[in-house]
């Protein structure tokens, strides 16, 4: 688990098998190979993308496809995944068509989004966005489901509004199922947002990939890929990190929210919140 090599003191050591393959590469592959050629070219041809701008630029093209596309399915899967769970009359009426869009592949798309949106930002992201909605809208649903009733139950009789059992109730429950969905979704958004610039409605490395193929530049390509590599494997040590520090439990109690007065003997113990009642 990445989250675990990011804990772990050798972390670094891991690398090692990688660092020791593109070493016997440079030895092995002839300089000159058009198929396989040795990770020095690699480096020259992104050196000459570097001095151009062009490779920040694409850098910069996919990562912020990446992020808006990831914030939108985020927000859009959680929300939408939170009333599905919640209300079964919400379940019922969205579901068939859920299960429709859910089965549309996100490159499927791209043709119509070009002839409806152009070949823009927007198209991009609302493409990703579809593409990768459904892990956060299915744990989240998922999450929202396993809410044991007692918990809202006893919301309810303590006084809380609906706005504090949104807040110290149902979106501590549902948050653990939209931070995994999250994390499953965003090795998924570097891919379609991959794949989006490859079909040419995009200004990131994979359409910088295919203008290399193009060229007959295989340095070039091979050198792309592995940079591709480097920044999927810096997405995913963000996202965890990311993870590590919204998973803390730092939820209020419920029962000092509770109205003056209340009975005390409808108050949980000190030290625990409704969140945490055992069933």
């Amino acid at each position: 688990m990445i989250r675990a090599s990011i804990r772990s003191p050798g972390a670094v050591r891991g690398l090692l098998p990688l660092v020791a393959g593109l070493a016997c590469w440079q030895l092995v592959a002839p300089s000159e190979s058009r198929t396989f050629p040795p990770p020095s070219r690699w480096a020259e041809s992104l050196a000459e993308l570097s001095l151009g701008g062009r490779l920040a630029g694409a850098v910069a093209g996919t990562l912020t496809t990446f992020v808006l596309a990831l914030a939108a399915a985020t927000v859009i899967g959680s929300v939408l995944g939170a009333a599905v769970g919640f209300s079964r009359r919400v379940d019922r009426a969205v579901s068939p068509a859920l299960n429709l869009l859910a089965a549309i592949p996100g490159a499927a798309i791209v043709p119509l989004a070009i002839l409806a949106l152009g070949t823009t930002r927007a198209t991009a992201v609302a493409v990703v966005a579809l593409a990768v909605v459904w892990p956060v809208l299915h744990t989240s649903a998922a999450a929202a489901r396993a809410v044991p009733r007692v918990r809202l139950d006893a919301a309810r009789t303590l006084g809380l509004s609906r706005e504090r059992r949104w807040r110290t109730v149902l979106l501590p429950s549902v948050a653990p199922g939209v931070l995994l969905g999250v994390r499953v979704a965003a090795s998924m958004t570097l891919i379609v947002t991959l794949l989006v610039d490859i079909l040419g409605t995009g200004d990131g490395i994979g359409r910088l990939l295919v203008e290399r193929q193009q060229r007959f530049d295989t340095a070039g390509a091979w050198g792309l890929l592995f940079a591709i590599g480097v920044l999927g494997y810096l997405v995913n040590f963000a996202l965890a990190r990311a993870e590590q520090l919204l998973a803390r439990p730092t939820g209020p109690q419920v029962w000092r929210e509770s109205r003056a007065g209340h009975p005390a003997e409808h108050r949980p113990s000190r030290g625990q919140n409704i969140a945490q009642t055992p069933l």
